[in-house]
């Protein structure tokens, strides 16, 4: 402790300092929360996300006018034209599953059972006849 209270001292005292100032820091924080140091705190914990950023420029001489409104109708207007909307694609898509599923040729549910319980009675076998195949091979010891 001796050592690094020689060699280091000057390291320890601007921590000492530096914690003193962070907790005066916070303690203003905490007493008026409207503060400037409450503002700033709370800048930095957002980290700049705090406000929406414009991502363009605004033309402060139609900003607020009915020709502003005018333009920004139009724009809009060119902008549906353009493309169509996630929704009314995946509208499409759905009508078009849809139209070929009508298409094939519909099975009566009793033939369609019939069919799932012999697919699933052939798996069972298959999986049991791989299982002892494997106890087989394997010497019957498990793994």
């Amino acid at each position: 402790e001796e050592t690094l209270r020689k060699n280091y001292s000057h390291n320890i005292q601007q921590s000492r300092e530096k914690q003193e100032q962070m907790s005066a820091f916070l303690r203003n924080a905490m007493v008026d929360p409207n503060g400037q140091q409450q503002q700033r705190m709370n800048e930095v914990l957002l980290g700049g996300r705090g406000q929406q950023k414009r991502l363009y420029a605004v033309d402060e001489t139609i900003y607020g006018t009915e020709e502003g409104a005018k333009l920004q109708q139009a724009a809009q207007d060119a902008a549906s034209m353009q493309k169509p909307s996630k929704a009314k694609k995946r509208r499409r898509r759905k009508q078009k599953v849809e139209k070929v599923a009508d298409a094939e040729p519909q099975e009566t549910d009793g033939q369609y059972t019939e069919v799932l319980v012999k697919q699933s009675l052939v798996a069972v076998a298959l999986v049991g006849a791989v299982a002892a195949g494997s106890m087989f091979m394997g010497g019957g010891k498990r793994s």
